[in-house]
């Protein structure tokens, strides 16, 4: 008997012109999927220990396959002038982005490259999330090739979340048309729960067991004894 899975996002926007709320697994970046698994080309070297690129670090995939994409709704465009980037659509009737004043928020810092304006997402896209459950809103997760800085925030469950904006930073000298459908924030869920931390040595001892046991394969221990696939739908 197959269980039915009760972890559910539910997504929806009002304008069925826009693209909508997808799983982070349609949108891995062509980088990424043109990579290579190994310096030299597709296949290993035959003398260990050789050398593996990001392609087979399971930990980094996994943050291209995790949660769910908000998408930009129109094309966009990023044009760069002497008082800093103006953003421009089609639509005069909607806003997508919109510009904030710096003395509101005079004391968060710019990014290094980015330029020392106060943008914002006007989100057109809703979503709930479960009861039990919080929801990492950021920036696509090393999507450091988009030509804009989300910032990051977390919503508690049970909530439907209409809308609202989310601060972002665009890059200082990028100049262009930013597509619609691009990925502009990662929806990532996790329980909302309580934690304690605490220092315990006896660790040590098992973290060296595995970094010794992962040396035993000539690569790819993690994904076989550690790593649990996660589907999202």
């Amino acid at each position: 008997m197959i269980k039915k899975n009760k972890n559910i996002l539910k997504h929806a926007v009002y304008d069925k012109t826009f693209p909508k709320i997808v799983p982070s697994k349609t949108n891995v970046p062509d980088w990424f999927k043109d990579s290579l698994k190994f310096p030299n080309g597709s296949k290993a070297e035959l003398r260990l220990p050789y050398d593996v690129t990001f392609k087979l670090c399971s930990s980094f995939s996994d943050s291209f396959l995790s949660g769910y994409m908000i998408p930009l709704p129109v094309d966009i465009s990023v044009e760069q002038t002497n008082s800093g980037p103006v953003i421009s659509w089609n639509d005069s009737s909607a806003k997508f982005v919109e510009l904030r004043r710096k003395e509101v928020n005079k004391n968060l810092p710019t990014p290094e490259g980015y330029a020392d304006m106060h943008f914002a997402w006007r989100i057109h896209h809703m979503f709930k999330v479960p009861k039990g459950y919080s929801a990492l809103v950021t920036h696509p997760l090393n999507r450091f090739d988009l030509p804009f800085l989300t910032l990051s925030g977390i919503v508690d469950g049970e909530m439907s979340v209409y809308g609202g904006n989310i601060p972002v930073f665009f890059n200082k000298t990028f100049e262009g048309i930013v597509e619609a459908g691009t990925p502009i924030a990662q929806i990532i869920l996790f329980k909302t729960e309580n934690w304690d931390s605490k220092e315990d040595d006896s660790i040590i001892q098992e973290a060296m067991f595995n970094e010794k046991s992962s040396l035993n394969a000539a690569h790819g221990w993690y994904k076989k004894n550690i790593w649990k696939q996660k589907r999202y739908n």
